[in-house]
């Protein structure tokens, strides 16, 4: 009977367990969820890749309702009603019941994403709070459409969510992904 009794329990238990997902499944899955987001706020056609996907904390079977994804996507926030400028937004995802989900209360344009280029060219590294991130700011020549000072820069989520510049450096002119 009690054998009975925890073959029952094992079955029960193994029919509710998530299904498993190859991280390349997960990418494509969360980038598809931003996709629609950032097309749902900002003008038609904005673009966003797997390898986009920042996985600041991983889906592993026994914390999947903790995982969290940063996305940062590039366009014009509100489109008609909006500013008129291409930029970069970061959006936070997660996956909730199987489903990819953004949150929009941790995404732009609830909260901020202070960086101090309009688009972000190149992401150094991340952790779960932190990101390291290179773009152009614009030179004392410069045209507006063409900033060509390539900067790194340091942001860090606060308690609200959002992320704010703790550091930024000039690298040299003709610097990769700057």
């Amino acid at each position: 009977m009690k054998t009975a009794a925890l073959i029952c329990i094992f079955l029960s238990a193994s029919a509710h367990a998530a299904p498993e997902r190859s991280n390349d499944e997960i990418k494509r899955g969360v980038a598809d969820a931003v996709r629609r987001y950032a097309n749902a706020i900002a003008c038609p056609g904005v673009k966003v890749r797997p390898d986009d996907v920042l996985a600041l904390t991983p889906f592993e079977d026994d914390y999947r309702r903790l995982s969290r994804y940063a996305v940062l996507w590039t366009g014009d926030m509100g489109c008609n009603g909006g500013s008129g400028i291409v930029a970069s937004h970061v959006a936070i995802a997660t996956i909730n019941n199987g489903k990819y989900v953004v949150d929009p209360r941790q995404s732009s344009p609830v909260v901020e994403f202070e960086a101090p280029v309009r688009v972000v060219k190149r992401v150094v590294s991340y952790t779960d709070e932190t990101l390291i991130l290179q773009g152009n700011v614009h030179g004392p020549q410069d045209t507006q459409n063409n900033p060509t000072v390539p900067v790194r820069f340091t942001l860090k989520v606060d308690e609200k969510g959002n992320w704010k510049m703790l550091e930024k450096r000039v690298l040299p002119l003709g610097t990769i992904g700057g």
